[in-house]
C-alpha cells in the first residue's frame, strides 16, 4: 500500500495534523527586491529542513508583517516560489499556503532550460561534454546493466531498431540517438545521476552534427545493439565495455573532422546545430 502521509505531502496538502511552519525565523528584507529576499529565505529554509514539506505557510497578512512588507510584495514571494514548484495554494476551510517537494521530471525539466541557455551563452567547451560523458554514462550503463526493467529495455531497444530505418534523414537519425542514450541514462535507476546526463544531452545534438559526415549508420546501430544486449543479459562488465568501444569510435570520428583542433578551445555555443 502507498505511503498515503508522503503522497499527501508530496502534493503539498497539510500533513495529518496541518502544523504550520511557526518555527521559520524571519529576518526582515532589504528595501531592493524584498520579494526576491523573502522566497529566497523560504527557499533556503526548506532546503535545510527548517520548513518540512506539507507544512503550511503562515498566512499573506502574518508574513507581511514578520517581514514588514506590504502583502503585495508577499504575494509575489509566493508567485516565485510556486513558479518553481516550491509551493501550493489550496483554497476551502483547511486551505493555504503549502511547502511541496518537486516531482524529478519537473526538476528536470527546469534543469533543462537553465542548462540549455548555460550552453548557449557559456564557455562550455566540447572537451568538457566529451569527459563528462565518458564519466557519467559509464557508470549509467553499468547500473542500467543490473537494474533494467522489461520496460527500460522496449525503451532501450526500440531507438536502435528505429534507427535502421533507410527512411531516417539526418535529424530523425540523431533523435533516434538521443533516445536511446536517454533511455539507458534512465534505466540506471538513478535521478541524480539521470540529472547530470541531462546536460550531457543537452550539448550533444551540437556536438553530433561535427560527426554527421562520418557516420556510418549500421555501425552506430550495431555498437548500440551492443550496449544494450550486455545491459538485457544484465553483464555490467561488458555493457561497459561496449558502451568504451562506442566512444573510441566516436572519439576517431571527432579527430577526423577535427584533425589540427583542440577539444578544450571549441565552445559549444559556437557549434552550428
Amino acid at each position: 500500500m502507498a505511503d498515503t502521509s508522503r503522497a499527501k505531502k508530496r502534493q503539498g496538502e497539510a500533513s495529518d495534523d496541518g502544523a504550520p511552519a511557526e518555527h521559520f525565523r524571519m529576518a526582515q528584507p532589504g528595501s531592493a527586491d524584498a520579494a526576491r529576499q523573502i522566497a529566497r529565505q523560504i527557499r533556503h529554509a526548506v532546503a535545510d529542513g527548517t520548513i518540512k514539506p506539507g507544512e503550511k505557510l503562515p498566512g499573506e497578512h502574518e508574513l507581511a508583517a514578520s517581514f514588514n512588507v506590504a502583502r503585495g510584495t508577499v504575494r509575489e514571494a509566493m508567485r516565485t516560489l510556486a513558479a518553481t514548484g516550491l509551493v501550493r495554494a489550496t483554497r476551502g476551510s483547511t486551505g493555504g499556503t503549502f511547502v511541496t517537494v518537486p516531482e524529478p521530471e519537473w526538476v528536470a525539466e527546469q534543469l533543462s532550460d537553465l542548462l540549455a541557455l548555460w550552453f548557449q551563452v557559456g564557455d562550455i567547451t566540447l572537451a568538457e561534454v566529451t569527459d563528462a560523458r565518458g564519466v557519467l554514462e559509464r557508470e549509467c550503463v553499468r547500473l542500467a546493466a543490473l537494474h533494467r526493467s522489461e520496460d527500460d529495455l522496449a525503451e532501450i531497444r526500440q531507438p536502435v531498431e528505429r534507427s535502421r530505418s533507410a527512411e531516417l534523414d539526418d535529424a530523425a537519425f540523431l533523435a533516434t540517438d538521443l533516445d536511446f542514450h536517454t533511455a539507458v541514462s534512465r534505466a540506471a535507476g538513478n535521478h541524480i545521476l539521470e540529472l547530470a546526463m541531462t546536460a550531457v544531452h543537452l550539448a550533444r545534438p551540437r556536438t553530433n552534427r561535427l560527426l554527421l559526415a562520418q557516420l556510418d549508420r549500421a555501425r552506430i546501430a550495431d555498437q548500440h545493439w551492443a550496449i544494450y544486449e550486455a545491459i538485457r543479459d544484465q553483464d555490467p562488465d561488458r555493457a561497459v565495455a561496449a558502451f568504451e568501444d562506442h566512444v573510441a569510435h566516436l572519439g576517431e570520428l571527432q579527430h577526423a573532422v577535427l584533425p589540427d583542433a583542440d577539444p578544450n578551445e571549441i565552445p559549444v555555443a559556437r557549434i552550428q546545430e
